[in-house]
């Protein structure tokens, strides 16, 4: 079946020369009985790229389940023509890209489809990073978006991000609505031709107002001592406005020397990903060369922040959970912050503590930044500030206006935040210390668990089912008080049954988390464990919290392993 599709895929005779030149060698071993060539064609054609969370992703190669410019033009052709259902009014897009390779090829080809669909199209001119794009989206005024990013995913991946008229990533109804028109399409479409003057570049004021949002979000807080910062852009787009706004604020900045360079082939980070330590191996370096006290990571696509910091005299990163409720209780200390918290479900219980704290009602959510946004909207319906949001995945929105998560922001905070708590006396590790102090400990861990091989997504399925029907009396060596199907959208506990709310305690305006497959079991010590697989990659994640000490994760994670056969 794979070997037909693949024959069928090099009929259309539009398709890409590159793409034909990859292909052909590939079917003429797999006709010759080569197993290898066989198998390969299998991942490449056995279904469609998922469009998963706001879009596409996955490695860039010929096939349905590849990235590539059909792909591409594809998609983009099914977002315009719901984009004109929802947004008829609007005659505006915005495209934007990473420094990966073939980005800007992609983007161009997104382009010129909304082009041709009547948009006016503002494209980005040089790799720009995610949050800037989405605060354009809002400043143009545009029916929808597209940023070609594959945030912090190895070189060899790269991936499409869809945008709604609101400036968030695709949900409900949009997304069911572009893959239901992607199936109406040929799988390798005619390329569109771009009217001459629908496409032009994103206007210099934009940028500079989004610097100008940047200065508003800063604190101000005394005292303050400036600390030893070395930023990272991991070679990718954050260069292109960390630097910048930091200067405007008066602030030092060193930047790497070695991944201050834009390049898509990640040469000093394979993986270039700020949840791992690994990808700060040569920033570590430059920092002890330069006595730094703290390095500021963005991932390629800059909509996330990392932090390194020494702890005892050694280099540690900080987990996004730390991070993002350190962040909270610091801008609740300086001009404060009014309105609601939004987190997820699989985020640790620390940042909704803090809220709590100083007063602020919490919001839950699932995963993404795109149902963060959906909260957000709903805000505004309810006449309701939003306050902060935040996932533990390195995510942090500061500015109010935007609907996707900002790492190019979150990094003058932050900066200006560890300046305040360097005046202090203290790291960034001591002031999360002293803020656990204050509202309780929390221990927090995530296992990523991934299995390439295909059928890897069909395996981690198979486990949930195994999980979700165990019948789970204690976990960890802790008795399980209570568990949460987001599938099933119920809570369990004692024999009772509850519909799983992203409000509990407003239940006057509370709305039933969507459905999701997850699963939450909370332990009596407040303890937790989730477990998610991806919505577009063989992968799966278990979150784990503790509310007493790190030995509790450790058996916590041994039995999740167990339970998913690993």
């Amino acid at each position: 079946m794979s070997l037909s599709a693949a024959k069928q895929y090099l009929s259309f005779p539009h398709l890409e020369a590159g793409l034909r030149a990859d292909l052909e060698p590939l079917v003429k071993a797999a006709e010759g009985g080569d197993a290898k060539a066989i198998t390969e064609l299998e991942d490449r054609f056995f279904e469609p790229l998922a469009f998963g969370t706001g879009g596409l992703r996955g490695f860039m190669a010929a096939g349905l389940r590849r990235m590539n410019q059909p792909n591409v033009r594809r998609t983009t052709m099914a977002l315009a023509a719901v984009a004109q259902r929802h947004a008829p009014g609007r005659k505006v897009a915005v495209v934007g890209y990473d420094t990966r390779i073939n980005s800007e090829v992609f983007a161009a080809e997104s382009a010129a489809v909304l082009a041709a669909a009547g948009y006016h199209v503002f494209l980005g001119q040089r790799p720009l990073p995610t949050p800037f794009l989405c605060f354009a989206m809002k400043a143009l005024g545009s029916a929808c978006g597209v940023i070609i990013t594959a945030s912090h995913n190895p070189k060899e991946y790269n991936g499409f991000k869809a945008y709604n008229d609101l400036g968030g990533q695709v949900v409900d109804p949009w997304d069911a609505e572009i893959e239901a028109h992607m199936a109406t399409l040929p799988v390798v479409p005619v390329p569109p031709v771009a009217p001459e003057g629908r496409i032009s570049p994103i206007p210099q004021e934009v940028e500079a107002a989004y610097l100008a949002l940047g200065m508003d979000l800063l604190q101000d807080l005394k005292p303050f001592t400036p600390a030893r910062i070395l930023y990272t852009p991991f070679h990718g787009t954050g260069i292109a406005f960390v630097p910048a706004l930091f200067e405007q604020a008066g602030l030092p900045l060193a930047v790497s020397p070695s991944q201050g360079l834009q390049d898509g082939s990640f040469p000093t980070a394979p993986r270039p990903n700020p949840e791992e330590l690994a990808a700060y191996a040569a920033p570590l370096r430059e920092a002890e060369a330069m006595d730094a006290e703290v390095i500021l990571a963005n991932d390629p696509d800059a909509d996330r922040i990392g932090v390194v910091a020494k702890r005892h005299g050694v280099w540690e990163l900080m987990s996004g959970n730390d991070l993002a409720a350190l962040t909270l209780d610091y801008l609740c200390s300086g001009k404060g912050r009014k309105g609601a918290v939004v987190s997820t479900v699989v985020t640790s219980d620390f940042m909704a503590e803090v809220a709590r704290h100083h007063g602020l009602p919490v919001v839950w959510t699932l995963t993404g930044f795109k149902n963060i946004a959906v909260c957000m909207d709903r805000l505004d319906q309810l006449g309701e500030a939003y306050a902060f949001g935040a996932e533990e995945s390195y995510g942090m929105l500061l500015p109010p206006s935007l609907r996707d998560k900002d790492g190019v922001t979150a990094a003058l905070v932050v900066a200006e935040m560890a300046g305040h708590y360097k005046a202090k006396g203290q790291t960034l590790f001591e002031a999360v210390e002293a803020l656990m102090a204050r509202v309780g400990t929390f221990h927090n861990r995530l296992v990523n668990l991934e299995d390439p091989r295909p059928g890897g997504a069909k395996r981690f399925a198979e486990a949930m089912g195994r999980i979700r029907t165990a019948g789970l009396a204690t976990f960890g060596g802790e008795r399980v008080v209570s568990w949460e199907d987001f599938q099933t959208g119920l809570w369990h506990s004692e024999g009772r049954s509850e519909t799983i709310l992203d409000r509990p305690d407003r239940r006057a305006v509370a709305l039933p988390i969507p459905a999701s497959n997850a699963l939450k079991f909370r332990l009596e010590s407040g303890a937790f464990a989730a477990f998610r697989p991806s919505g577009t990659e063989p992968k799966l994640k278990v979150y784990l919290q503790s509310r007493t000490d790190s030995a509790l994760l450790d058996r916590m994670e041994a039995e999740a392993r167990a339970l998913l056969g690993l």
